[in-house]
């Protein structure tokens, strides 16, 4: 469901319940080996890594973040059910801004929330809607050079691109199949020209 990129040019793999490592060539390196009996490895969604080459899965049944080292050892596990600040229900997109703090898609909450590394939780906004700043079940999210997040709206099929504070800046698409309209856009990520590449999941397609 998603990979991500160690500094040595390993690429991880989250499949399933379990993180495989690759060379870039596409060299099998074996199974990164998540500890047993931690109660994580449940409806994985996505994978990040941060400067210290720990990688961060989002586990939407479990409503938790969990971290580990890239040789499978276990750093660190937050994330409580509920719809207060700083509990999650179904947590999917994660994403670091510059200073490595976490935007979550707080899924079923219908919200963004914004934590430290360790799960202190720092600032959430957005409420089930259709309008500006408000969510149908986020999924995908990504945080450009400049700290402002982009927001894969699903269930309203469009893209929101909000501040680093929450505040709405612009809207993209809407439900379709043509060219720039979507049909439950899920993974999102943005290059460092500021060019936005969406997952077009319904419509079987990247815009």
């Amino acid at each position: 469901s998603d990979v991500a990129f160690g500094s040595d040019g390993t690429v991880y793999v989250l499949c399933g319940a379990a993180i495989q490592k690759r060379s870039f060539e596409d060299d099998d390196l074996g199974p990164m080996g998540i500890p047993a009996g931690n109660g994580n490895a449940v409806w994985p969604v996505q994978m990040i890594k941060d400067s210290r080459e720990h990688l961060y899965v989002s586990y939407e049944a479990q409503h938790r973040i969990t971290a580990f080292t890239t040789d499978g050892e276990l750093v660190d596990s937050w994330g409580e059910h509920g719809t207060e600040d700083g509990r999650l229900d179904r947590p999917s997109g994660i994403a670091f801004d510059p200073d490595e703090n976490m935007f979550v898609s707080d899924t079923q909450n219908h919200r963004v929330q914004k934590f430290t590394k360790d799960g202190k939780f720092l600032a959430g906004w957005g409420h089930r809607g259709h309008g500006d700043g408000e969510f149908e079940m986020p999924w995908g999210i990504a945080v450009d050079e400049l700290g402002d997040v982009y927001v894969s709206d699903w269930g309203n099929h469009r893209v929101q691109k909000l501040t680093a504070d929450g505040e709405h800046v612009m809207t993209i698409g809407r439900h379709g199949s043509g060219n720039g309209e979507f049909d439950g856009p899920a993974g999102i990520e943005v290059d460092s020209d500021g060019d936005i590449y969406v997952a077009d999941w319904r419509n079987d397609r990247v815009q």
